[in-house]
């Protein structure tokens, strides 16, 4: 679903029925209370098309300014009464495959077009869309209702609404892992991997690092008043391109040959899983480790040029 349609949507439900009216300036701060930061003229905008497509009713009273909008009847049903069945298929496939990707706070405003869409489907008997409805599936999805659901649901309300939460987070110290609550995580942003989705999030106000948590790794969510902080010239974009999170890198099995650099190479400075370091000859070790093939680990072995030679795999000895 288009940002446009649904701020135009949202908007919808703005809008009282007359006799009451609202200015566009009050219906700017209604779409601010339910997170949506537009200008004043955005919102002009939108009124004047949805007015003039005909469909919503929605109509302004000029006898005085600022104009005052209000419907005429129940604008967003004549939405739905209109609804297209290309439409009707887009918003329930996207509703059974994908309705987790937003906060349960807007899913519940949605709930009456969804209803119609499935109606339109319904109504429309056709064997195209019903074998279409029947047939595509994503796995997998938790159960409704599910601590895994009820847990995604709360940390996207959180970044939607703007609010830090209290969590309990998995960590490893000292090769145990452990799990530390936190009462201040601040929600930045969502990247969603093949293996999940991941919270980009600082922990504390008195640490500024941005960690990426994995959803399965965060328990005990609950939301606090407190409103997010937002670090200056922060980008998810440019997280991703700095750390990689669009990639889900292969764990391969890498093979070094160390020359004796004067400074002792010790095992937990080697990336990876499992490294071992066993005598290669009288001048150098040979260095093992089950690694993925990730940003970080490509910065290891540029720090190490020079000191390292690459036995395996083959792909390491042409540089990206």
């Amino acid at each position: 679903m288009s940002k446009k349609l649904l701020r135009q949507l949202t908007l919808a439900r703005c809008v009282p029925y007359r006799p009451y009216k609202l200015t566009a300036r009050q219906l700017q701060e209604k779409l601010e209370e339910e997170g949506i930061q537009v200008s004043l003229r955005t919102v002009q905008r939108d009124l004047e098309e949805m007015s003039g497509m005909g469909l919503f009713d929605l109509t302004s009273d000029d006898r005085s300014k600022p104009h005052g909008w209000c419907f005429e009847r129940n604008g967003l049903n004549d939405f739905a009464n209109f609804m297209p069945l290309s439409l009707a298929m887009a918003l329930k496939t996207w509703n059974d495959q994908a309705a987790d990707l937003l906060p349960a706070s807007v899913l519940t405003e949605l709930n009456p077009i969804i209803d119609k869409a499935t109606q339109v489907i319904n109504d429309s008997q056709s064997e195209l869309a019903g074998r279409w409805m029947e047939n595509v599936v994503q796995l997998p999805r938790p159960f409704p209702g599910s601590p895994e659901m009820r847990r995604a649901t709360t940390i996207r309300d959180a970044l939607w609404r703007g609010r830090k939460f209290s969590a309990e987070i998995k960590r490893l110290i000292k090769g145990r892992t452990v799990w530390l609550r936190y009462e201040q995580v601040n929600p930045l942003g969502i990247v969603t991997r093949k293996d999940g989705p991941m919270l980009l999030c600082t922990v504390s106000d008195m640490d500024p690092k941005i960690y990426g948590i994995p959803f399965e790794h965060i328990k005990d969510v609950e939301l606090t008043s407190r409103p997010v902080t937002q670090p200056r010239e922060f980008s998810v974009h440019k997280l991703i391109r700095e750390k990689g999170y669009q990639e889900e890198a292969e764990t391969i099995h890498f093979v070094g040959r160390v020359t004796n650099t004067g400074r002792p190479l010790l095992e937990e400075t080697i990336p990876g899983h499992n490294p071992r370091l066993t005598r290669y000859d009288k001048q150098s070790m040979m260095v093992e480790t089950d690694v993925k093939d990730s940003p970080e680990f490509r910065r290891w072995l540029t720090d190490m040029a020079g000191k390292v030679e690459i036995l395996a795999p083959e792909s390491l000895k042409t540089p990206k």
